[in-house]
């Protein structure tokens, strides 16, 4: 076999740097034929870097617009797939496919086709090969796939024909030292721990050991493990400057949704076409509604193991937030003529508050009990609420702005014992804490798939089979789930919160330690800013929650110079407002101190390094803050702070400042100006405030030199507002701004 007589092929392959990878690996591999099929970009001076000696391979790749193209006059094809299975043709691992290659290569040329980073090969080019190659992927890390991959690939088909990886001729590179594999390996291990990539895929594991299985066995020289750690560095940069990037922000707000995970995903998918499990579970004169009836149950199953529940205990609803109405409002209206009282707390989701104080309105009576300054609910206070008409007591398991857990099983033994319906909203603890709901005592437990890796609009209600008859439904028609929540249902989705339920379950103990782990260093990190309050301190709590109140900043301009971030200030279903937190102002936290939280909520693809960015990023959009704040001990420029004296160049130049609002207000604004000869030479501001108030006063800032002491204030907040698209709901904290520019014009003097 030549190695003109084998082909690698890379379809659409995005990134310039793979290129040089693989042509590097070619070169180290003998291996000479290199086709692009529309590369995004190409040629690139990142692929010539990259190539590394391998200039030659580079220069005579060829770039073709088709896969027909780029395989013609090939007589045998093989395609790499990440697929486990494929039920027309046999799927090969890496080294009996290299073997079948060089046999059919010395009678025919042969190609490999590599599919695109994000997307693999298409069914139509997988059709093309005549065997496939297992190559477990995961689209998160394109550079690690496609260049591992081959390099893997192109090892095995050397391997075959019998060769030396090294030592091939006079001039070859010197084998790689001891050291050297032991450096490459241990950044190889800090790499894949950073990404997570065994809970990446389920076929990660597999894929780890086969690379460290390729590492091990290959006589690796100095310029292929400098390959290699570059590759390995790529992966990490691209992941620790995510905010900086093509990949988006790093996403920390799992406690707001978790991404669907894949095998939920593939579960799914079963259940939605016509080759799948597609029927109505109600239709049980067919096998497609008794296949999907079937599915159900066994997801019933499966949600219901997860808080130790049977599966006849458990209700399938669209989420939560119908879990908890339903309870709330289906408990307190069918026993309406003989109890009319509801304990619940001041920090509960608003699921729960809104369908108190709609009861509220229908004549019941609602205790909303006050949580100690770690956010804890004492059960002797819901003892003492305790009423003879009490119906209902509703606390919730886990806090869902600040993770902290209540003492659900004292407070469900106290209502058992006194003969009171207890239910807990258990959205933020399912898959997170360990539930089991006999222990708890609870009567009715809400929780929803989308908090543990499973898809939007499907929950569950636990219902205690001792407390069915107290409950009615809330809506009627159909007569489905035990007669308490009407509707067709959603078979796929019911499915998939069984599968995300068992994952969680399976994998429970071992991301408590781990997410553990991360919020402290996320902590450590943060704390070091100074100035910083952990919320719910003192009080156990859930591992991946962490919600910090800091000093000094505005809450909306932290949030908003966070890019790199995805976070929350507080609840998802309230950040969008501007309202503070009711749950930090029920601590006792005040408005400035509640508005400037961050929750960063942490997950299963959470990496160290993801925390470490966050950290960093923070801490220099406070300090940054801070510094531009009123409050800051020093004025934005030393030459601003008195007016100067002694120049002695005959020029009249004053110093002088203004300012409106002040500490403990939503704007603080302070303006200084450098005047000379009756004009504004030079302007700063510092402020303290929401982003658009920042704005505009920069903003100014630019408009105020060249003017005199009449034209100081250019236009009016109105015109500042319209010109800098400020919302209307805004432009009251343009005025303060306003003020502060008239307070210089009082220090100016008169001519």
């Amino acid at each position: 076999m030549k190695s003109s007589d084998i082909r690698i092929v890379l379809v659409e392959p995005s990134h310039p740097g793979n290129i040089g990878a693989v042509a590097r690996a070619m070169k180290n591999m003998a291996l000479e034929d290199l086709v692009l099929v529309k590369p995004k970009q190409f040629p690139h001076e990142e692929a010539t870097a990259r190539a590394s000696g391998a200039g030659d391979v580079l220069t005579r790749a060829r770039v073709v617009d088709s896969v027909p193209e780029a395989i013609a006059g090939c007589g045998f094809i093989a395609a790499t797939t990440s697929r486990d299975r494929d039920q027309y043709f046999r799927v090969l691992d890496v080294r009996e496919a290299a073997e079948r290659i060089v046999s059919e290569s010395r009678r025919t040329p042969a190609a490999v086709l590599f599919g695109a980073e994000r997307t693999g090969l298409r069914n139509e080019e997988l059709e093309a090969a005549h065997v496939l190659i297992r190559i477990p992927a995961s689209e998160g890390y394109p550079s690690l796939n496609l260049a591992m991959a081959v390099q893997l690939v192109a090892y095995e088909l050397l391997r075959a024909q019998g060769a030396r990886v090294v030592g091939r001729g006079p001039g070859a590179a010197p084998l790689a030292s001891p050291e050297e594999m032991e450096r490459l390996n241990a950044h190889l291990a800090q790499v894949l721990e950073e990404i997570d990539f065994r809970d990446r895929t389920q076929s990660g594991t597999h894929l780890t050991a086969r690379i460290r299985r390729f590492l091990q066995r290959a006589e690796l020289d100095e310029n292929e493990v400098h390959i290699l750690r570059g590759i390995l560095t790529a992966v990490q940069s691209r992941r620790r400057h995510a905010g900086a990037g093509p990949s988006g922000p790093i996403y920390l707000d799992y406690a707001a949704t978790t991404p669907v995970d894949p095998a939920v995903a593939a579960a799914m998918s079963a259940c939605l076409t016509l080759e799948g499990d597609f029927g109505n579970a109600a239709s049980a004169t067919h096998p497609f509604g008794r296949q999907a009836a079937a599915r159900i149950e066994t997801a019933r199953a499966q949600v219901g193991a997860l808080i130790g529940a049977e599966p006849d205990e458990i209700v399938f609803t669209s989420g939560a937030t119908e879990s908890n109405n339903l309870t709330i409002l289906g408990l307190a209206r069918a026993n309406a003529d003989r109890r009319r009282h509801i304990v619940t707390s001041r920090i509960e989701h608003k699921a729960v508050l809104d369908p108190c104080k709609r009861l509220e309105k229908e004549g019941f009576n609602v205790t909303y009990l006050t949580p100690d300054r770690a956010g804890r609910i004492d059960p002797d206070a819901v003892r003492a609420a305790l009423r003879p008409d009490t119906v209902l007591v509703s606390i919730m398991y886990v806090n869902n702005e600040i993770g902290v857990m209540q003492d659900v099983e004292a407070i469900g033994a106290l209502c058992r014992e006194r003969g009171v319906a207890f239910h807990s909203d258990c959205a933020q603890a399912a898959g997170k804490v360990p539930l089991d709901v006999r222990k708890l005592c609870v009567d009715f437990v809400s929780f929803t798939a989308h908090k543990l890796y499973g898809p939007k609009g499907v929950g569950a209600l636990y219902v205690r089979p001792g407390a069915r008859p107290g409950i009615q439904p809330v809506a009627y028609g159909g007569g489905q789930e035990r007669g308490l929540r009407p509707g067709t249902l959603a078979t796929h989705q019911i499915v998939g919160f069984g599968v995300a339920c068992q994952i969680a379950a399976r994998q429970l103990a071992g991301e408590q330690a781990r997410l553990t782990g991360l919020r402290e260093r996320l902590w450590t990190g943060l704390a070091a800013v100074g100035g910083a309050h952990l919320n719910g301190e003192g009080a156990p709590r859930v591992p991946g929650i962490l919600n910090v109140s800091f000093e000094g900043v505005e809450g909306e301009s932290l949030v908003s110079g966070l890019g790199g971030l995805a976070i929350s200030t507080g609840s998802a279903c309230n950040s969008a407002s501007a309202e503070p937190s009711y749950v930090l102002r029920a601590l006792g936290r005040d408005t400035q101190l509640a508005q400037s939280s961050l929750r960063l909520s942490l997950g299963r693809y959470t990496t160290a390094a993801d925390v470490d960015f966050a950290v960093e990023a923070v801490r220099h959009e406070v300090g940054r803050l801070r510094a531009l704040s009123p409050a800051a001990e020093a004025p934005p420029a030393p030459y601003l702070s008195t007016a100067p004296a002694g120049l002695g160049d005959g020029r009249d130049r004053t110093a002088l400042a203004g300012e409106a609002g002040g500490p403990g207000q939503e704007v603080w604004v302070r303006f200084h100006l450098l005047v000379e000869d009756s004009t504004v030479k030079d302007a700063r501001f510092q402020a303290y405030g929401c982003p658009h108030t920042l704005q505009v006063a920069a903003w100014l800032t630019r408009q105020l030199p060249g003017r005199t002491r009449s034209e100081l204030v250019p236009g009016t907040p109105a015109s500042w507002a319209e010109a800098l698209s400020v919302p209307v709901e805004k432009l009251g904290r343009l005025f303060v701004v306003e003020d502060a520019l008239h307070a210089c014009l009082r220090r100016w003097p008169q001519a």
